[in-house]
């Protein structure tokens, strides 16, 4: 059975929250925001909008130092308050598994580095309160892994993903997930590359982890992406989830779009994107950004994300810098699946498939997105493989592309033997997987 549909935000409600989806409001919008709280708001709307964006603590606080506070219905603010203090806990236990994970892998000389997660909510946010956070992002060697795991293992966490299908995952996702269950569960996803989903690219790792940076984080010395590679990295995230945002890059009002309960988007990461820019402003070097979003074969997410940020919070970005970028053409299944949604075409084919989609639950949804990115890596375009193999000559682009889906399509066969062998052995996944699977697959940190 699907969920019931969230509360109708209108455009007031929507307003509000974008405008204290941030950590400082100026004047201008200060006003603006104050002269909103004294209508008839749908207050419904706007907590569940929040909460599920991922923005309700930094609502709380935006509208705490407006004057007119007290205008805002008592239930409103006590929930807020409530979902204030819940992040603020919830990111300590993270920050003390951090601590000990560091420490861990210092003693063993396992180089880590803190991806996000942690490393947004100190150095960008200065608060645990006020950024919630879902998982914990740690990136090592890829040769380091089978130390670091069996460390995490003796530290009690536990795999969640079935054994039979493990060595799938791992080529898929590039990463091993992992919970530690206590009395509050810690979801820890170790990765071996900055790309956790099935994308052919050229991001150089190696240099990745030379221009990495020593930070302070949980009460121990770190290890950070520098500041051109970290908002690099937050530009990758909204499309994750967002799964068709390159085919909607030129909406004229992307708010409404984030909103909208099937593009699967999240306010926070177009805020930790804004509140990213604002907090290396002073040194952050937009030509190599340029250059690395382009060399990488994400110059089109690059674009989308910082156009949407401008869009939705003002000038954050150097009109040289989106000049100099472009958007990628969407892929032709990805675009027809858009136009769908939106409705901008009526044929009847398009009409039946948004009716069929829209029943669908979420996370079956969420599993058919999982299917298109892994048919688009098995089908890559060519300017894929020559970005990421320095192909010169595209006789070569086009015969590799023959060779990795060949590769693919034989990977995926043998992953799928361990499915067949579980439904004949009828062995099912635990409460525990069948829970947290849409936790994994909407993971928001």
């Amino acid at each position: 059975m699907r969920a019931s549909p969230p509360p109708h935000l209108g455009p007031d409600e929507r307003k509000l929250i974008i405008n204290c989806a941030r950590l400082e409001l100026q004047d201008a919008l200060r006003e603006q925001t104050r002269a909103l709280i004294h209508k008839p708001l749908a207050w419904d709307a706007i907590l569940f909008h929040a909460e599920l964006h991922s923005v309700a603590p930094l609502l709380y606080r935006s509208l705490k130092r407006l004057n007119g506070f007290d205008q805002i219905p008592t239930e409103a603010r006590q929930a807020l308050l409530r979902l204030f203090h819940r992040a603020g806990y919830q990111n300590r236990k993270f920050s003390g598994a951090v601590q000990e994970i560091a420490q861990s892998f210092a003693a063993v000389s396992i180089p880590v580095i803190v991806l996000k997660g942690l490393s947004l909510v100190e150095l960008i946010y200065g608060s645990l309160s006020l950024r919630p956070l879902i998982d914990l992002n740690l990136l090592i060697p890829k040769e380091m892994l089978r130390r670091a795991m069996r460390l995490l293992l003796q530290m009690g966490y536990s795999h969640w993903t079935r054994y039979p299908l493990r060595r799938f995952y791992e080529w898929l996702y590039s990463q091993n997930y992992l919970v530690r269950a206590k009395e509050f569960d810690i979801h820890l996803l170790l990765q071996w590359d900055v790309v956790n989903w099935p994308k052919i690219h050229a991001i150089d790792l190696r240099r990745v982890w030379a221009d990495a940076q020593s930070a302070r984080l949980s009460g121990c010395d770190a290890r950070v992406l520098s500041p051109v590679d970290f908002l690099l990295y937050l530009c990758l995230q909204p499309g994750k989830q967002g799964f068709l945002n390159n085919a909607a890059v030129h909406e004229e009002d992307p708010a409404t779009l984030i909103f909208t309960e099937w593009t699967d988007n999240r306010l926070i990461r177009f805020t930790d994107i804004y509140e990213t820019i604002r907090h290396y402003q002073a040194t952050l070097d937009w030509e190599i950004l340029i250059h690395r979003a382009k060399a990488s074969g994400f110059e089109g997410s690059v674009y989308t994300n910082l156009l949407w940020v401008q869009k939705l919070y003002g000038q954050a970005v150097p009109d040289r810098v989106l000049s100099n970028l472009r958007p990628s053409p969407p892929r032709f299944l990805r675009r027809w699946i858009f136009e769908a949604l939106a409705q901008t075409r009526n044929h009847a084919s398009t009409m039946i498939f948004r009716r069929w989609w829209l029943k669908k639950p979420k996370l079956a949804q969420l599993r058919w997105v999982k299917r298109l990115d892994l048919l688009e890596f098995i089908f890559p375009r060519q300017e894929e493989l020559r970005l990421r193999y320095q192909f010169r000559w595209k006789k070569m682009a086009r015969a590799a592309c023959l060779l990795h889906s060949g590769k693919a399509i034989a990977r995926c066969a043998f992953g799928v033997l361990p499915l067949i062998y579980c439904l004949l052995t009828r062995r099912k996944p635990s409460t525990m997987q069948r829970r947290q699977e849409p936790l994994h697959a909407m993971s928001d940190s």
